[in-house]
């Protein structure tokens, strides 16, 4: 009988802002062995949407975050950095800075 092995990975969501309970960056990030991707979300997509998608990709996602308010300062240069790249022009200046507080969803799928 052979082994089961499985690929990880965590989902990274920017908080939402509690005064204008909107989210802080419509961007959420895959954080993986090889290091993290942004992705760009669409305007009206939420939370169940995302975890929707992933789902049909074969991700088993923990329901329960866990809050990440203070990342290391090497983790959070890799944020900023995906960040930048990831805004590339595509997101207004409103949306420009820093984001140090994450919802962090553990992401498991089984290899072929």
């Amino acid at each position: 009988m052979g082994t089961t092995s499985y690929e990880y990975a965590r989902l990274w969501v920017p908080l939402y802002d509690a005064t204008t309970l909107s989210v802080t960056r419509p961007v959420f990030l895959i954080e993986a062995a090889d290091g993290f991707e942004g992705i760009v979300a669409e305007k009206n997509t939420t939370l169940i949407g995302i975890l929707n998608d992933f789902g049909r990709d074969g991700w088993l996602i923990d329901t329960t975050p866990i809050r990440v308010t203070a990342p290391s300062p090497e983790f959070q240069l890799l944020i900023d950095a995906t960040l930048d790249e990831v805004d590339g022009g595509s997101l207004s200046d409103a949306d420009a800075g820093a984001v140090n507080e994450f919802d962090v969803y553990g992401m498991r799928r089984q290899l072929a």
